[in-house]
């Protein structure tokens, strides 16, 4: 009796703390409801937003830089249409969200045709900025999406197409493209055959950039190109596109080392050159090389990138063409960690360089630079700013800021020159070099120099420790 009255009173227990829960969940759910409530009568700002200006915020929301290409749910303006209904239909009638195409050939289970097609219509006559990279690979209906690429031209302000030469061939007709004024073609593989691919209507074009293909597998009008980048170029193939362009006023070359059939030129108006390594045949890339060849009086800036062991090159070139040469930029290979000189020669010090930047510099280079700099206001009389970037290790930077105080300081303010205005220092490694003791007290002559107005930076790319 007395196990059975304890088991009667445990369950009357239990069934009486049951009820109290129930209670207590009844109240809970009615205050629920009543926040639902109160939540349904928020008027949120957003909502009351004429739909004209949500489609401006929509157009802010596009990515500076896609991580895939424009077939990605995660970002703008796909990313748009699964918030709700409204917004779908405001990003639809958005022309300038569909106003930029860009397609990776990689994605095999996409439609191409079904995707432009959408896109195209959508951008409503709007210019349009076409991207297509990779080979295309697996997608079937590439024939097929060319012919609705061609009944577009006339909307593209910028094309650029990165494709097997094979590919290209398919583009068997002229491109209509009265408003087209950048155009990029780079062929992945296959050797460019005769027939050139034919662009009609151009007469806003002024930049061009090919890559493994020469100007003469593009019919453009080249007279009228002021920009031009061309890569895997062999040196009389550069030769040759600068002859086509008189007008030119800048241009980037990667060449091969491959002079055969090379013809020096003289060129009148180019202001900006820069030569680089591209990533295809690097093993082969020799790009000052280039600089033997020719002689540009209008020369106002150059960029020398990726490479070594051209001073012979560039002084040749200097004492021809640098007449009015204001900045001189030089970097190494990426994958190569050698530092970076210059041969402190004639031509290079009767320069009339403003800015010059070094990427990974010489130690000694830096030294005996600043030296001559410190003493001898005819050595780059008009420099303004000298940067030093890429400093590989702390023992680097440490090293030249400690060498590089005394004479900048002097350089500042010594007479018969332009008076130094930037010094900066750069370097790759992470903040910890910038919190050393030995660093600190490095400091303290370049601090007063920024107290007394000059542009100094010396830290990572992230941040300046003074």
């Amino acid at each position: 009796m007395d196990s059975n009255a304890a088991l009667r009173a445990e369950f009357h227990a239990l069934s009486l703390s049951i009820s109290r829960q129930k209670l207590l969940l009844n109240e809970m759910q009615a205050r629920l409801k009543n926040l639902q409530a109160q939540l349904d009568s928020v008027v949120y700002p957003v909502l009351t937003l004429p739909p004209e200006i949500i489609s401006e915020i929509f157009v802010h929301c596009l990515p500076d830089k896609r991580k895939l290409d424009v077939v990605n749910p995660d970002e703008a303006p796909l990313l748009l249409m699964h918030v709700c209904s409204p917004w779908r239909q405001i990003a639809i009638a958005t022309p300038q969200l569909w106003s930029t195409f860009e397609f990776t050939g990689t994605k095999k289970s996409f439609n191409i045709v079904d995707i432009a097609e959408t896109w195209f219509n959508r951008a409503s006559k709007r210019e349009l900025s076409v991207k297509l990279h990779g080979a295309l690979v697996g997608t079937t209906d590439l024939a097929r999406f060319l012919p609705i690429l061609q009944r577009h031209t006339q909307e593209m302000r910028s094309l650029e197409i990165s494709l097997h030469w094979a590919q290209l061939t398919l583009i068997d007709s002229p491109l209509d493209c009265v408003r087209l004024q950048k155009v990029a073609i780079e062929v992945l593989g296959g050797a460019p055959g005769n027939s050139p691919l034919m662009f009609v209507n151009v007469s806003l074009l002024r930049e061009v950039s090919l890559g493994g293909l020469p100007i003469s597998c593009v019919a453009l009008p080249w007279s009228r190109i002021t920009k031009f980048t061309g890569a895997r170029f062999r040196i009389a193939e550069c030769l040759e596109a600068l002859r086509a362009m008189p007008n030119l006023m800048e241009c980037a070359f990667a060449t091969t080392w491959n002079a055969l059939d090379a013809v020096a030129l003289s060129h009148q108006h180019i202001q900006h050159l820069t030569l680089f390594r591209s990533e295809a045949g690097a093993e082969e890339a020799d790009c000052p090389q280039l600089l033997g060849f020719v002689t540009l009086p209008a020369l106002k800036a150059l960029v020398v990138g990726g490479v070594f062991d051209f001073e012979d090159a560039l002084d040749s070139f200097l004492s021809r063409s640098a007449v009015q040469l204001q900045k001189l930029i030089v970097h190494p290979p990426g994958h190569d960690h050698r530092p970076v000189k210059l041969r402190l020669s004639d031509p290079f010090f009767a320069l009339g360089l403003v800015e010059l930047q070094i990427y990974g510099p010489n130690k000694d280079f830096v030294a005996d630079l600043l030296d001559l700099l410190a003493e001898d206001a005819n050595k780059l009389p008009r420099l303004q700013g000298l940067f030093f970037r890429g400093c590989e290790s702390r023992n680097a930077a440490g090293a030249l800021l400690e060498k590089a105080a005394i004479p900048i300081t002097k350089r500042r303010h010594l007479t018969g020159c332009t008076q130094l205005q930037s010094f900066h220092v750069v370097s790759k490694t992470d903040a910890e070099l910038f919190t050393s003791k030995s660093h600190l007290e490095n400091l303290a002559p370049y601090r007063k120099l920024k107290e007394s107005g000059m542009d100094i930076y010396i830290g990572t790319e992230d941040a300046s420790d003074v």
